[in-house]
């Protein structure tokens, strides 16, 4: 019996188990499943997360999942795409969604989620993972290898739930992760999505 086969075989019906999917992969029920966790996990914006509409901006191209049972428990999405630095053309693994249930929260399940993001962002083959952080959950990142971009303005689109976009600028909150590169191949400059964040 593999490791992972007698992982499996010793784990709970209800213990938390991961996988990563492709977007095109998943079925209707598991878009349900994925925005009911997410309107739980970010009530302010429950509204966008209604029925089988597990996205907000940009759809993600893969989904690290965490369920228990049935239940989505824990969820982020990543998608490569090209952003702007500066002067440069930079292609990126955005990551956006990082959530985890309410009530599981505190349990290391956060971290789990970021070391199988981790592994998406190097299975996409991205020199740079990125993202936009609140204030409050920064800390989390940054135990977790991610760095803070210091003194750059991040300029992306805007979504709403009814499709309209407009154009945000922000100061703050830009983190990166780097994958088979070093910061400082990261390039000066302000940051611009030239689209939706996932």
């Amino acid at each position: 019996m593999t490791d992972q086969a007698a992982s499996a075989a010793t784990r709970t019906p209800y213990e938390p188990h991961f996988t990563t999917i492709a977007e095109g992969s998943l079925g209707l029920d598991d878009h349900e499943a994925i925005a009911a966790m997410l309107s739980r996990a970010f009530p302010d914006y429950a509204h966008w997360y209604q029925g089988p509409r597990s996205w907000a901006g940009m759809q993600p191209e893969l989904r690290v999942v965490a369920r228990s049972g049935e239940i989505v428990v824990a969820h982020a999405g990543v998608r490569r795409q090209f952003v702007t630095v500066g002067e440069t053309d930079l292609l990126v693994g955005c990551v956006g969604m990082v959530a985890v249930s309410p009530i599981l929260q505190g349990t290391g399940l956060g971290g789990q989620l970021l070391r199988l993001v981790d592994a998406a962002l190097d299975h996409l083959a991205v020199p740079f993972g990125a993202l936009e952080a609140a204030e409050r959950v920064q800390p989390f990142y940054l135990k977790h290898g991610w760095e803070l971009l210091e003194g750059v303005t991040g300029h992306y689109n805007d979504f709403t739930a009814d499709g309209a976009s407009t154009l945000v600028s922000s100061d703050s909150g830009w983190l990166i992760r780097p994958g088979n590169v070093v910061r400082p191949d990261w390039p000066a400059g302000d940051l611009h999505w030239n689209g939706q964040l996932v």
